[in-house]
């Protein structure tokens, strides 16, 4: 990632925005963090309660698992899935917007920041770098899935960005008030697409396996689900684009006008979001509401316009008042963001190898018993068996200082990937 920008006459010396690698090293341990405590088994955990009109959900969860905590219950108590679907809280699946929802909005925000200031420094190598990044991109988001889930054309996070970072770009050749103006078109053809096409948003539903090499009798269309659908991308887009507005001014260098231009998109869109947001609420529009599964309008609005006002609280602290160290540990991340995020992976490969992987166990199990067993005081014994609550947090903690050990290795040893 650039975050650096200089003139386009290269008279002047380049102005490092140290903010953006900050607010990138934030989204990336916030993402570690929620990936280590908000498991597939979804340990309980603390701060519960509706967020933007979510089903009760901790703000480590994502929004859409209240609805499946909700759905476990009501069939423990013996009703079917077509009954549960006709209660009222079935209106509210998937709807709210906990602080886990904003790791992926905030990432893709940051890119659109970056590519002002990435064009800046390349010049005409820019076009060439986006097209390579872009494909990039895509092929390590199905590398990283395939690891975890089987050999597929599967269809993740890292496959959006691909999408989002090449609409972000694409916008560069846009004028700044036609870009404002794609951004509103977007949304608004996302909206209608998603309430007057089904398959817009439920192409690929099946009860079906995934297919993959290992699975050939699976559905050949679920694997583009994994995460959103490859066209729902465009909401991503939307938010690199948002950003780029930012990202631009940015670039320029001018303090005041970067923190005139924050101001104003940070407030325009998280208005325009939860507007969107409130409506649907109360006509019962679910399109409208905040939904990360569906990458809704209000919610890639919204979100952009949330990361709009952090960037500006960093940018002050860290750039205009010269406050940086309290930064460092952010910038460990933010400066190999990507090695972070595949380093997951191979971080729980390397302590699967030396048995210690279940001391990050969602749930107790022998391996935490026996070690549970070492230390008799209750309050240790409890550390190792009781996983709810901050506990879960705190395993989640010891977690993301792993990784955060293991990137700060790299950098040190001047190890980076960057695409």
């Amino acid at each position: 990632m650039v975050t650096e920008a200089s003139t386009s006459s290269g008279n002047t010396p380049r102005v490092r925005v140290e903010s953006v690698d900050a607010f990138r090293g934030l989204t990336i341990m916030v993402m570690v963090f929620v990936i280590a405590v908000a498991a597939a088994d979804y340990r309980p955990l603390p701060q519960v309660m509706s967020w933007c009109g979510s089903l009760p959900v901790s703000t480590w969860n994502h929004a859409e698992v209240g609805w499946e905590r909700f759905v476990e219950q009501k069939k423990a108590s013996g009703l079917t899935d077509e009954q549960i679907n006709q209660l009222p809280e079935a209106s509210l699946k998937n709807v709210g917007l906990t602080a886990t929802d904003l790791v992926a909005p905030f990432f893709v925000f940051i890119v659109g920041i970056a590519i002002p200031l990435s064009r800046n420094r390349r010049g005409r190598e820019w076009w060439s770098h986006v097209m390579v990044r872009t494909i990039m991109l895509i092929l390590a988001g199905v590398v990283y899935i395939s690891l975890i889930l089987g050999l597929s054309w599967w269809w993740g996070i890292l496959q959006a960005i691909g999408v989002a970072y090449f609409m972000g770009a694409a916008s560069m050749k846009l004028s700044r008030a036609g870009r404002w103006l794609a951004i509103f078109l977007l949304a608004a053809f996302h909206i209608l697409m998603s309430h007057y096409f089904v398959w817009w948003l439920r192409f690929g539903d099946s009860p079906d396996p995934f297919w993959t090499i290992s699975q050939l009798h699976g559905s050949w269309a679920k694997p583009l689900t994994i995460h959103c659908r490859p066209w729902v991308s465009l909401s991503y887009g939307i938010m690199t684009m948002i950003g780029v507005v930012l990202g631009e001014v940015v670039g320029r260098g001018d303090r005041k006008a970067i923190v005139r231009s924050a101001l104003l998109v940070g407030s325009i869109f998280t208005a325009a979001g939860f507007a969107l947001h409130s409506v649907g609420l109360m006509t019962g529009a679910t399109e409208l509401c905040f939904n990360k599964p569906d990458v809704t309008a209000s919610y890639a609005l919204a979100s952009s316009g949330l990361g709009a006002f952090v960037f500006l609280v960093l940018y002050y602290l860290i750039d205009v008042r010269g406050w940086k160290r309290w930064a460092t540990p952010l910038r460990v991340f933010g400066a190999n963001a990507l090695l972070a995020y595949f380093m997951q992976i191979i971080m729980r490969i390397f302590f699967r190898a030396l048995h210690v992987e279940t001391l990050f166990a969602a749930q107790p199990n022998d391996a935490l018993r026996q070690w549970a067993a070492l230390f008799p005081s209750p309050v240790w014994s409890s550390l190792f068996l009781d996983r709810s609550g901050y506990h879960g947090v705190l395993w989640g903690l010891i977690w993301t200082l792993c990784l955060w050990l293991i990137v700060l290795y790299c950098n040190k040893r001047n190890i980076y990937w960057k695409l």
